[in-house]
């Protein structure tokens, strides 16, 4: 950060937004090299780089013209705008893309940021929204959103990313951080009558006055945990021919992961998996997900017998007899998830307002209409019936069920549909949701596996992170 190695200050940056949760595998960070015609940039997130495990060695050496000349990966989904910018801004130096919960949400609605705080209100004065239904993958569109970051500090990309720039990845950092500082003070007052706003003129001379750039190094210096290893990377040592002990491990980290996410579970949800051996499965015992290990685990036989392990929790019938009744299925979590519980006794209708959970959460979702455990037999065929040979079902009043080949696609659909829902619900606190301007089949397109956001997801167990009051 103090430009003494500016692969560290990139890959500092980014371990930074990650701990505050305000970029995902969609992101990326990239900066002019001083005295040079090329940027470095930051790979494509994936297993092989993950924003929480980032270091410098990972960095990309990148022409103007998006051609690698050094390093291993591939560039970012939105790449060319950085170097749209580049050729355009001379002054630019920096720029970050990045996902920032509130500020999306503020986007989403069509609300535009007030000038409410004094170190913040720059951002406020300088925004511009990008509305485009493409995404800036292609020269003409990358260009087209670099001429409104080259006039402005931030950009909004409505239910895709924000974009900042600066002079230097500090500045870019600053920026990105205030967005998201600044959205979040916006919602508090956001249907509210306000009678005092920071002016513009006031801002100008705070700057000029501020003589704390070092305070905000020593600041964003403290926040970085350095590159993380991963939890799941014990996965990799573990022999093909071991595969109990292999899906034991990797429910663990599935559990753990869903605890870091908040929303999603309290105490009594539960994680199941097939098991290779013909009639048998695993489901997570009734404990504090977090606390979840491989040894923990419920044997039982797909009729609910117990085999082995601790007494299995009741709601084993119903993952036995979803198990051996479709047989494509290979594992199913079940959340007691805040937001999904919540909009599922509503009638408010979800629009395609955001990318992120876009697929699971725009999918109709069956569901049985009486709270109840789903232990009698007569009410787990009916929820099963309704579940049929879809992904997903609900039982009103309780929680949702996440059904899918691979353990990796049934947590990233459950943690994605509950992101989804936390966004809606924030756009509404900005004052609606409204549909994203992209067009769904260019997301699709290019959208990451369920392995990679499953990596994603796992590398967030135990890593440290802010709260949501300070971002």
């Amino acid at each position: 950060m103090l430009g003494h190695n500016i692969r560290e200050d990139l890959a500092m940056a980014c371990r930074v937004l990650a701990s505050h949760r305000v970029i995902d595998l969609w992101g990326h960070l990239s900066l002019r090299i001083p005295r040079s015609e090329h940027i470095l940039m930051t790979p494509r997130f994936g297993r092989a780089a993950w924003p929480r495990g980032l270091s410098g060695r990972q960095m990309l050496v990148v022409d103007l013209d998006g051609t690698i000349v050094e390093g291993d990966g591939e560039l970012p989904v939105q790449a060319m705008a950085d170097l749209a910018l580049y050729r355009r801004d001379t002054e630019a130096g920096a720029c970050i893309c990045f996902a920032p919960k509130f500020a999306m949400a503020a986007a989403i609605a069509g609300f535009d940021l007030q000038p409410m705080t004094h170190m913040e209100s720059f951002i406020a004065y300088d925004t511009q929204v990008w509305k485009s239904s493409e995404l800036a993958d292609t020269p003409a569109t990358a260009d087209d959103l670099a001429a409104c970051l080259s006039a402005s500090v931030a950009v909004q990309q409505p239910g895709i990313a924000a974009w900042v720039k600066g002079k230097s990845i500090l500045e870019a950092l600053l920026a990105a951080y205030h967005l998201e500082y600044l959205a979040q003070q916006n919602s508090i007052i956001a249907n509210m009558d306000v009678a005092t706003l920071c002016a513009r003129a006031d801002s100008e001379k705070m700057w000029r006055q501020f003589a704390g750039w070092d305070h905000y190094v020593e600041f964003f210096q403290s926040l970085d945990p350095g590159p993380l290893p991963h939890p799941a990377q014990a996965l990799d040592g573990i022999e093909d021919a071991d595969e109990n002990r292999r899906i034991r491990e990797a429910t663990s980290i599935a559990c753990k992961s869903l605890w870091e996410r908040d929303t999603l579970v309290a105490f009594l949800e539960h994680i199941s998996h097939r098991l290779p051996q013909d009639d048998r499965m695993i489901i997570s015992p009734a404990k504090n997900f977090a606390m979840v290990e491989a040894e923990d685990m419920c044997v039982t036989d797909l009729r609910g017998n117990w085999i082995d392990g601790p007494k299995p929790p009741g709601y084993k019938f119903f993952h036995a007899q979803v198990l051996a009744e479709r047989p494509d299925v290979q594992a199913i979590v079940h959340t007691h998830d805040l937001y999904g519980r919540s909009y599922a006794l509503t009638r408010h209708e979800l629009v395609p307002m955001a990318r992120i959970g876009l697929d699971v959460a725009m999918r109709p979702l069956p569901t049985y209409p009486r709270c109840d455990l789903i232990v009698d037999s007569d009410v787990r065929r009916d929820v099963i019936d309704l579940l049929g040979n879809g992904p997903i079902v609900h039982e009103a009043c309780h929680g949702t069920d996440f059904v899918a080949e691979t353990l990796e696609e049934a947590l990233v659909n459950a943690v994605q549909r509950e992101q989804f829902l936390e966004l809606d619900h924030l756009a509404r606190r900005f004052g609606g949701v409204n549909s994203m301007p992209t067009a769904r089949d260019r997301i699709a397109a290019l959208e990451f596996s369920n392995n990679d956001w499953w990596w994603f997801y796992t590398s967030e167990i135990n890593a440290p992170r802010r709260s949501a009051a300070g971002l």
